[in-house]
């Protein structure tokens, strides 16, 4: 019988062995709460930035949750807990002794900075992929 040669599969079943172990530790969960942390703090310092400053309170009062798990979804939330952000965030009307008499456009300093984050998520996500996926490879820990 002839021989074809001999093949060492040793380092392929060693990446399989940290393939399957990434997915047994959670390695995998661990990755999606690192990059929605940081797509939440990238939105966070947006708001922020795009917050008008009178006395700086709207700007101060801008916080964000830690990453939470709901069955298989993640979720990080951005709030504001000063009375006046949505109209500061939305526009309100202008009333004069009772009576409309104008509107006051809204900032929307969330909703553009929301608008942002997605557009640049696609990137920020594919960066923290690759990066993840080598350490599996060369064998780094995850």
């Amino acid at each position: 019988m002839a021989s074809w040669g001999k093949c060492d599969f040793s380092e392929f079943r060693a990446m399989a062995d940290r393939f399957r172990n990434a997915v047994e530790i959670k390695a995998s969960e661990q990755f999606t709460r690192e990059v929605l942390q940081e797509l939440g703090n990238m939105l966070l310092r947006r708001t922020k930035r795009r917050t008008p400053v009178d006395t700086g309170q709207l700007r101060r009062t801008w916080f964000i949750t830690s990453v939470r798990q709901r069955g298989d979804m993640f979720e990080i939330e951005i709030y504001n807990n000063t009375e006046y952000a949505p109209w500061v965030e939305n526009g309100h009307r202008v009333v004069v002794h009772g009576e409309t008499v104008g509107w006051c456009e809204g900032f929307f300093m969330l909703r553009l900075s929301v608008i942002d984050v997605e557009r640049l998520a696609p990137e920020v996500i594919g960066k923290r992929s690759n990066q993840f996926l080598r350490r599996l490879m060369n064998g780094g820990s995850t």
